[in-house]
Order: structure tokens, then C-alpha cells, then sequence
């Protein structure tokens, strides 16, 4: 057991005391004995539940062989076909049957051959286990000897556009920095198929023998959801699946976010309110509005080139410089005595309610425009 108690999907604390223990537990679920006499190693596994994300885990080291996929029969007839119409729904569903598509922890090319006989054309696999890396190209697909870590080198030269994982992250000790590795390898928007166990059968069902040293994480719907959202992917759907035993995840590599809007309205508004500024003699623009959105406008638009001063009720404010433009900051009172020839209103939702105030207490402003989150509106201008 380790010392530092930390959950491996979000680094949060786990509990002093383990939810559950089973002392005296194989060390390992592949640790069978060449003969009776043979020494045995058994082990106390302590499962505990993060306080922070509330995912079940287990803090042993895990097992040996934890980055090979052992799957130790061939699919039944029931299963098979389970799988065929499964995974064709899949791949029609997200147009993937010419998509570059990769399976993590490929065994021996079990799952391979069902894609290819469900639609996939372009496979290819990554599995650690040799002999399973050998048995998968003997069939004729591209697999290379590989495990996701952080960091982790595409063996081709192209990224994948789909992905799918079967049975395999719950044995991974750095979930987070074996899914930077897969994030690594996909084209943005990549989709994938991600199944594990369902706990919540396992706990609905009290199978205590399912806990094991293999095992390290244990996922319902919400802690996966969790796991894969925190590390990059957008969870599209999960279902529970082949008896409520599987959980089935349909995910996409998250796109990043589109930002293009925010500079072109920036430029857009700095425009409209320079080319406004510039009809009136240097320093006879004043604006109302010392809050944060307005201080940004000011700042990246750079309008201390061409106003005099801000206004604010806010007092607090008042005698000081607005941040960025060094713009002095006055009381409105200050409009009666300095008399601008124009006023640029930016107070935000408050910003009508301003309008309406200089309509009323000081109608010798001639040019009044409202900065709107879209344009530059001109309320007033007289001549």
C-alpha cells in the first residue's frame, strides 16, 4: 500500500480507511502455480472511494503484466454476434468504415477482427504483450508493440480519426497520463468506443469476488463520465450493455474552443468607438463607466489616445486612474463643470439607466452613444 493516499483520477484525497478489505487476496488474477508446493503470494487489498470525485480504486502497485491485454477465450456464438451488430451501429452511426481507426490494447486481434467484419477498413492496433503483437499481424492487421504513457510517440505517421478500448483502462495506474498519450496520437474530433466494467452491477449484484489486484479502478456511469472528461474527451453517450455487466462510453477527442468571434468584434468595437471619438476636439470625450468590462474596452482599444477623462458614481472610484489607460476617474457632478461634447456609455446593463440620467440632469451633451455588446449605438446627436 502506499504511503500518500491520492485518488488516480483526480489527485484528491482518499479516506484513512478503506470502504472495503479483503485480506489474504490473490496476488494477482494470472498468478497461477506451476505445482501444489509451489510458494503462493496473497496479498491484503484495501478498496477505497475518493472524497473529492467519489471514484472506487484500489492503491496497491499494480500487477506485472498490467500493460498487456489477456483475454482468455474467444468470443462465444451469443457474443459474437452481440458484438457484430454493436459495433456496425457504431461505425454506420459516425460514418467510420474509411476512418483511420486505432484499437488500445489489442491482444491478439479479437476485436480487431470484429471490426473488420462489422465495416472498419483502415485498423490499426497497439498491444505490450509480444507474443499477442505477433498473433494479431499473423491475421493481417497493423500492430505494433506500444503502451500509452505520457508523451507517448504515434509508431505511424498519420493520427487516427476513431478509437476504441475494450476492458483495458481499469488496469491503468496513470489513467491520466496514458489518456494524454491516446489524446496524442487523435486528429481533433476523434470518436471513440470505450467499455469497462460496470461497477454499478457489481455493486447492485454484491459480487465481492470481482475485486481484484488486476482491477485498479472500478467505474459507474458518473465517476467514467468523470474520468473521461477530465482528461479531453467529450463524453457523447453511456449505456449499460452484454447484461448490464459492460459499460459502453461513445466519446469525441473535445474540439477546442472557437475564439475567432471574440477578436473580430474586439477590433469591430474598437473601430466603431475611435472613428466615433474622432469627430470631436481632443479631449471633449468623455466616458461613464469605470467597471470591468469597460476598463478592457478602454485598455485594448486604447482610447486614452482620444478621451479625457471616465466618470463613475461609484465612489470608491472616484480621484483614482482607471488600470491600463491612466484615465482619471470623476464623480458625475463633474459633467456640469467640464461640459465634454460627447459621452461614450459603457455601465453594462446599466447602461439605459445612465442615458436616461444624462437626458435629464445634463441635456447640454449634445453626442451620447451606449456601447452594446455588439456595436456602438448612437442615442443622441444633435447638432
Amino acid at each position: 500500500m502506499t504511503d500518500s493516499l491520492l485518488c488516480r483520477m483526480c489527485g484528491g484525497g482518499l479516506p484513512s480507511s478503506p470502504i472495503l478489505s479483503y485480506p489474504n487476496s490473490p496476488q494477482s488474477a494470472q498468478g497461477f502455480l506451476e505445482s501444489r508446493d509451489q510458494k503462493d503470494q496473497v496479498v491484503d487489498l484495501h478498496i477505497y472511494q475518493c472524497e473529492s470525485c467519489g471514484h472506487v480504486q484500489h492503491v496497491l502497485p499494480p500487477v506485472p503484466y498490467f500493460k498487456d491485454v489477456i483475454r482468455a477465450i474467444a468470443f462465444s456464438s451469443e457474443m459474437g454476434k452481440f458484438r457484430k451488430t454493436q459495433l456496425s451501429h457504431w461505425i454506420d452511426k459516425f460514418n467510420l468504415s474509411e476512418k483511420r481507426l486505432i484499437e488500445i490494447g489489442c491482444g491478439r486481434g479479437e476485436y480487431l477482427e470484429l471490426l473488420s467484419q462489422s465495416g472498419a477498413r483502415s485498423l490499426f492496433g497497439i498491444e505490450n504483450a509480444h507474443g499477442s503483437v505477433q498473433a494479431s499481424k499473423a491475421q493481417g492487421f497493423d500492430v505494433r508493440t506500444a503502451y500509452l504513457t505520457p508523451g507517448f510517440s504515434n509508431p505511424w505517421p498519420k493520427p487516427f480519426e476513431a478509437f476504441a478500448i475494450f476492458s483495458f483502462i481499469e488496469h491503468w495506474p496513470d489513467l491520466k497520463g496514458s489518456l494524454s498519450g491516446l489524446r496524442s496520437v487523435l486528429v481533433e474530433g476523434a470518436i471513440g468506443l470505450i467499455e469497462v466494467p460496470n461497477f454499478e452491477f457489481i455493486l447492485a449484484n454484491g459480487l465481492y469476488s470481482e475485486f481484484t489486484t488486476d482491477h485498479i479502478h472500478y467505474f459507474d456511469q458518473q465517476t467514467l463520465r468523470v474520468a473521461l472528461e477530465l482528461n479531453g474527451f467529450d463524453v457523447l453517450s453511456i449505456k449499460k450493455v452484454w447484461h448490464d455487466y459492460i459499460l459502453s462510453a461513445e466519446v469525441r477527442k473535445r474540439l477546442p474552443l472557437k475564439t475567432e468571434s471574440f477578436n473580430t468584434k474586439r477590433q469591430h468595437i474598437a473601430t466603431e468607438l475611435n472613428s466615433f471619438a474622432d469627430r470631436f476636439e481632443p479631449g471633449r470625450v468623455v466616458i461613464w463607466g469605470a467597471g470591468h468590462q469597460a476598463l478592457a474596452v478602454m485598455s485594448m482599444a486604447e482610447l486614452q489616445k482620444r478621451v479625457s477623462h471616465v466618470v463613475d458614481s461609484a465612489a470608491f472610484k472616484q480621484k483614482k486612474y482607471t488600470p491600463g489607460t491612466r484615465l482619471l476617474i470623476k464623480s458625475p457632478e463633474s459633467l456640469s463643470i467640464d461640459k465634454p461634447q460627447a459621452i461614450i456609455v459603457m455601465a453594462a446593463a446599466y447602461s439605459d439607466e445612465v442615458a436616461r440620467t444624462l437626458a435629464e440632469k445634463y441635456p447640454f451633451i449634445n453626442h451620447v452613444a451606449i456601447l452594446r455588446e455588439d456595436q456602438l449605438e448612437i442615442v443622441k446627436d444633435a447638432q
